[in-house]
């Protein structure tokens, strides 16, 4: 999937997305390939029009600067020979220093008939693709239960989900920092305010009221944004400056514990050469990891062996000075709900400390999934994957 949006999009700007086809020349004749617009807000965020605090300065039916397409790579193809139709707008050439691609962008609506990449279910709440499928339990986007991929090999005497549970922790302290607060997964209720359907993505706008000692401290905004073999999201929030006189140093902990990955590999950008193992036990390599703290710039590249493997990144809106820790259990008898299998086998993700009183808390958690990681090294499948696309968007002179 590769994503195009800002300078890049210049011919295109200012026009209707809802009258432009994207095509590749095949065959003598254009060819619709799937595609979508992506509206963003003046923000940082998607933009959903259920979303009070999101605005642009052109409707949603005119690209603007921060609007993104989405499309595929293996969609382009050989460019046309000879003078181009009236109606071609612009090119696309996809490719850097190998074989050049191309696509065109057509004056004409686009085709409707492409099937939607990713589905998402209400009764039971559960988002799947051609490759993948989370369950969600109790109608609840952050209870996360099984979730399958097509390739992934389980153990024999494991079940086929890979995932045990995602870990939310909001803590605080109550009028002290000693007298801590903590609310749970199974304290936020989110609720489902929009939901836009596309051939290559599905978003998801939702929000949580979180209440402290029967106060509003704040309201999450969740903007999810769901591929063939990826997910995106965005998180939102401010704390009250007033709440600082109820709240002593909050703190925000996400985790993943997976289910029975013994054997499974680890590897981060801010590391270097040290990797963790799942085995059941931590190891001098693995303590040292946890010391070292994340950088902006972030990779995490998990591999099972097994047919899955997952590549993150943690991105933090500019301005944003708290800290970031890593965290990696690997116990096999630990306990930390929500549980649905015993231990942690392994339990990773971050602890952000010091969340800011007053000022907008915003950034993005990404996900990526391969069977193999392409074939590719850690760092090489990081290299590739979030490089600056290599298109280059020309209109077409006449």
């Amino acid at each position: 999937m590769l994503e195009l949006h800002g300078p890049a999009l210049g011919p295109l700007l200012g026009r209707d997305p809802a009258a432009l086809e994207l095509a590749r020349y095949a065959n003598g004749g254009f060819q619709s390939v799937p595609h979508q617009w992506i509206a963003w807000s003046d923000g940082r965020q998607p933009y959903f029009d259920k979303d009070k605090d999101a605005e642009r300065q052109l409707p949603t039916n005119r690209i603007g600067a921060g609007d993104r397409l989405l499309l595929r790579d293996e969609d382009a193809g050989a460019p046309r020979p000879g003078a181009l139709p009236d109606n071609v707008v612009a090119t696309l050439t996809l490719g850097g220093a190998g074989p050049k691609r191309t696509l065109y962008v057509l004056d004409r609506p686009p085709f409707q008939g492409f099937p939607p990449a990713v589905t998402l279910t209400r009764s039971p709440l559960a988002i799947y693709t051609a490759h993948y499928r989370l369950n969600l339990e109790d109608d609840n986007l952050f209870q996360w239960g099984d979730f399958l991929y097509d390739e992934y090999q389980p153990p024999a005497d494991h079940g086929p989900s890979l995932l045990d549970s995602l870990k939310l922790r909001l803590s605080a302290g109550v009028f002290s920092a000693g007298a801590r607060l903590t609310l749970t997964n199974e304290n936020l209720d989110p609720i489902i305010r929009e939901v836009i359907e596309g051939p290559l993505a599905t978003l998801v706008y939702a929000t949580t009221r979180v209440r402290v000692a029967g106060l509003p401290v704040l309201t999450v905004h969740n903007y999810f944004i769901l591929m063939d073999n990826a997910v995106a999201v965005h998180s939102r929030l401010t704390i009250p400056g007033f709440a600082a006189a109820v709240l002593r140093e909050p703190s925000a902990r996400v985790t993943v514990d997976g289910n029975a990955l013994e054997g499974a590999r680890l590897r981060t950008s801010w590391t270097g050469d040290l990797e963790a193992r799942v085995d059941g036990r931590l190891s001098d390599p693995e303590r040292d990891m946890m010391e070292q703290p994340v950088g902006r710039e972030n990779w995490l590249w998990f591999g099972t062996g097994r047919g899955f493997d997952l590549l993150a990144r943690l991105h933090f809106a500019d301005g944003f000075d708290t800290a970031a820790r890593f965290i990696y259990q690997d116990d096999p008898a630990l306990d930390d709900e929500p549980e649905r299998f015993p231990g942690q086998r392994p339990n990773v993700g971050f602890r952000l400390q010091g969340l800011p009183f007053g000022d907008e808390f915003y950034f993005v958690a990404e996900l990526y999934f391969s069977r193999d990681s392409h074939g590719l090294s850690a760092a090489g499948w990081a290299r590739r994957q979030f490089a600056p696309p290599a298109i280059t968007v020309n209109a077409v002179s006449r």
